[in-house]
C-alpha cells in the first residue's frame, strides 16, 4: 500500500514538472537589439572680424588724414582653414563709400588654436569721409569647403584732408580795445592763449594794440591753416617811435610795427640811424618803457656829443650802461612834433666837421660822407609788465633785417655796424613767440611793406 502510493506520488510529480523543462529549453536563445546613431560633424564659416582700431592722431582718434596711421586689430576664427588668401592685395579700403588705394600693411600676430590675429596698418589715406574696410568673400576658405561672407566695417573714423577755411573779424569794445574773432568752418583744436567764442569753431583774443601777425589755425584731423590776425582799431596801449637818419628829416611818428627808415631800405641807403624818439601811449603808465643803446661814433671810447637838435648828451658805448635803462621820466625826454618822447643817441654823428665835447678831432669830410656811425645795438622792456611784451627788430645796411628781439634783449649785428631802420610793437606775452616768427621769415632781407 505504501509501496502503491510512493509510486503514484511519483507519477503525478513528473507529469508536474514534465511542461517546465521543455519551457527553459526553448528559451535559451537571447536576443539583444542594439543601435548606432549617425556621427554628424557641423562646421561653421570662417569668421572675421575687427577686435581693435588705433590712431596715431593722439586726442583726435575719431579724425584722420593723410598724414596718420590707423591700426586695425582682425581676428580669423577656423580651425581648418586650407586657403588663406587674406593680404593687402585683397583687403579693400572706402572713404566716403568710393575705394581708395592708401598704403596697407599686414602683419601676422598669432596662429594658433583656429585662432589667427592680424593688424593691419593703414597710411596715406585720401578723400573726405567715412573709413570702412571690406574683407570680400572667399578670402578664407576651410577644407570643408566653406568660405567667409562678404563683410563691410565702418571703423567709425572721419578722413579729412581739407584744411579749416576762415574767416575774421574785430569787434570794438570798452577801453578802445578790441575782440578778434575767428570764425571757421570746422571745428578747431584750442590755440595757446586764445578761447573758444560760442562753439570751437570760434576763436577769440582781446587784444589792446594794433598788430599784424599770422596764427596757425588746427582742425581735428590736424589739417592746418595760416590765418593771419590784423588788429586796426585797438588803441589801449600805444607805442610810437620815429628813427633820424643821416640825411632824412623825421616828419611822422611810427607806430605797431611800421617800419621807421623804411626809405632808406627803399632807397638802397647806406645813411644810419643816429637816434631814436619814442614814447607810450594810453592806459598805462609812459615810464613803464625803458630803453638803452650802444651808441657808435668817430671819437671813440669815453667820449660824449651833445644833439644837435636837442642838445641832449650822448656817449660813444652803451647809454647809460650795460645793465642801467633810460625812461621818460629823466633827463632824456624831448619835446617832439608836439610830443613828450625819449631819445636815444643824438644827431651830428655822420656830420663833416662836428667834434665830440673836447671840441678836437673834427670828422672829416670822406669819413661822414660814408655814414658809418649812428646807433648799432638796443634794448627794449617794459617794466612791471606781465601781460605784454615789447618785440623790436633792426635792419643793417648790406646785412638785412636782423633776428627780432624782445623785453631786453639786445639786438645787435656787431657794435661797429649801425643800423638805419627799426620796427617795434607791444604784443600780448601769449602772442609774442607766434609774432616774432613772423618777423622772422624775413632775415637777411631787404624787406619792406
Amino acid at each position: 500500500m505504501n509501496k502503491k502510493f510512493f509510486i503514484i506520488c511519483l507519477f503525478f510529480i513528473f507529469l508536474f514538472l514534465f511542461p517546465f523543462y521543455y519551457q527553459f529549453s526553448f528559451s535559451k536563445y537571447i536576443f539583444n537589439d542594439s543601435f548606432t546613431a549617425t556621427k554628424i560633424q557641423i562646421d561653421k564659416k570662417p569668421i572675421i572680424e575687427i577686435i581693435g582700431i588705433s590712431n596715431t592722431n593722439t586726442g583726435y582718434e575719431k579724425y584722420a588724414n593723410s598724414t596718420h596711421v590707423i591700426g586695425l586689430r582682425v581676428k580669423i576664427t577656423e580651425k581648418n582653414i586650407a586657403i588663406n588668401h587674406f593680404n593687402r592685395d585683397t583687403i579693400q579700403i572706402l572713404v566716403n563709400d568710393t575705394f581708395i588705394t592708401p598704403s596697407i600693411k599686414v602683419f601676422l600676430l598669432s596662429d594658433n588654436h583656429g585662432e589667427i590675429i592680424y593688424d593691419i596698418m593703414l597710411s596715406k589715406l585720401t578723400g573726405n569721409g567715412n573709413l570702412s574696410i571690406v574683407f570680400p568673400e572667399g578670402i578664407i576658405e576651410d577644407s570643408f569647403g566653406q568660405k567667409n561672407i562678404f563683410q563691410k566695417f565702418d571703423t567709425d573714423i572721419f578722413i579729412d584732408n581739407i584744411a579749416p577755411i576762415s574767416t575774421c573779424e574785430e569787434i570794438s569794445i570798452v577801453n578802445d580795445k578790441s575782440q578778434y574773432i575767428i570764425q571757421s568752418n570746422e571745428n578747431l583744436r584750442p590755440v595757446d592763449g586764445w578761447n573758444f567764442y560760442n562753439t570751437n569753431s570760434f576763436l577769440s583774443k582781446v587784444f589792446s594794440s594794433p598788430i599784424y601777425y599770422p596764427i596757425t589755425i588746427t582742425d581735428y584731423a590736424g589739417n592746418i591753416s595760416e590765418v593771419f590776425v590784423q588788429v586796426q582799431h585797438a588803441k589801449n596801449i600805444m607805442l610810437y617811435y620815429a628813427t633820424h637818419n643821416t640825411g632824412y628829416s623825421i616828419n611822422t611818428f611810427n607806430h605797431s610795427g611800421e617800419i621807421s627808415g623804411k626809405q632808406t631800405i627803399i632807397d638802397s641807403s647806406h645813411n644810419k640811424s643816429e637816434r631814436i624818439l619814442t614814447y607810450l601811449e594810453g592806459d598805462v603808465d609812459s615810464s613803464m618803457l625803458k630803453a638803452r643803446v650802444f651808441d657808435y661814433t668817430y671819437w671813440g671810447e669815453n667820449t660824449t656829443d651833445i644833439c644837435n637838435s636837442s642838445e641832449i648828451k650822448y656817449s660813444y658805448g652803451y647809454s647809460p650802461s650795460s645793465t642801467s635803462w633810460y625812461d621818460i621820466s629823466g633827463q632824456n625826454a624831448i619835446r617832439f612834433l608836439n610830443k613828450i618822447a625819449l631819445q636815444l643817441g643824438g644827431y651830428g654823428h655822420n656830420t663833416a666837421g662836428n667834434t665830440c665835447s673836447n671840441k678836437i678831432n673834427p670828422i672829416p669830410e670822406e669819413i661822414a660822407k660814408q655814414n658809418l656811425y649812428g646807433l648799432s645795438g638796443i634794448a627794449f622792456q617794459l617794466r612791471d609788465c606781465e601781460e605784454y611784451s615789447i618785440v623790436y627788430q633792426i635792419y643793417v645796411p648790406s646785412i638785412g633785417w636782423l633776428k627780432a628781439s624782445s623785453d631786453g634783449e639786445e639786438t645787435t649785428y656787431a657794435h661797429d655796424k649801425p643800423f638805419s631802420a627799426i620796427r617795434m610793437n607791444i604784443v600780448p606775452k601769449s602772442e609774442k613767440q607766434r609774432f616774432k616768427n613772423y618777423w622772422n621769415r624775413v632775415i637777411y632781407t631787404d624787406y619792406v611793406e
